[in-house]
């Protein structure tokens, strides 16, 4: 019995190693779901491609939108602003689509996405206040100028939506005072 213990955790480690640090090749500016249900309630949007339809229109994967998205320049000194197309099966999917934006820049562009330490928990609109829940990973942390610079990108992919007036953003499920330590959050920042 203790040798078949020790085999199954013998391989659990192996399993676990094997997956470390693996990520997926960056093709295209495209962002795909995964194919099984988020269980983590982290928010994966369906798809993110550059300069398409104009409106918002039905499809087959649901609506798709175009957004402007918003990326650092080479020097990431101030910011780029990019038409994209987004696709999401539900309305209530739109904010954290656009906000995937901020991940990837274009493919063939010098451009640097400024939110890739980002995760989207969640993003609701009551009352013309989207409330948004984020976490920030250890790695990826930008500087002061940076984080300000993420900042004016959330806020400029938001105000596009005419619903939204206010965004109160939360760092994992609570109101934080800076998301990475330097610029100071209002509770709610207003359009």
């Amino acid at each position: 019995m203790k040798q078949h213990i020790r085999i199954f955790l013998v391989g659990a480690i192996a399993l676990s190693l094997s997956a470390c640090g693996q990520q997926p090749a960056n093709s295209s500016m495209a962002v795909k779901a995964p194919e099984a249900p988020i269980t983590n309630s982290m928010v994966t949007p369906p798809a993110v491609q550059p300069n398409q339809e104009v409106e918002a229109k039905p499809s087959e994967q649901g609506v798709s939108h175009q957004i402007k998205a918003y990326y650092g320049d080479e020097q990431a000194s101030k910011l780029v602003e990019q038409n994209v197309s987004i696709n999401y099966k539900e309305e209530k999917d739109k904010y954290t689509t656009a906000l995937w934006t901020l991940k990837k820049a274009p493919a063939d562009s010098k451009l640097v996405p400024l939110g890739e330490s980002l995760g989207f928990k969640s993003a609701v609109v009551k009352d013309k206040k989207l409330t948004l829940d984020i976490t920030v990973s250890g790695e990826g942390r930008l500087g002061g100028p940076g984080e300000a610079l993420l900042l004016q990108a959330i806020q400029k992919t938001l105000f596009q939506f005419p619903e939204v007036d206010s965004i109160d953003i939360l760092v994992d499920g609570k109101p934080a005072e800076t998301l990475m330590g330097h610029m100071e959050l209002e509770h709610p920042i207003k359009r």
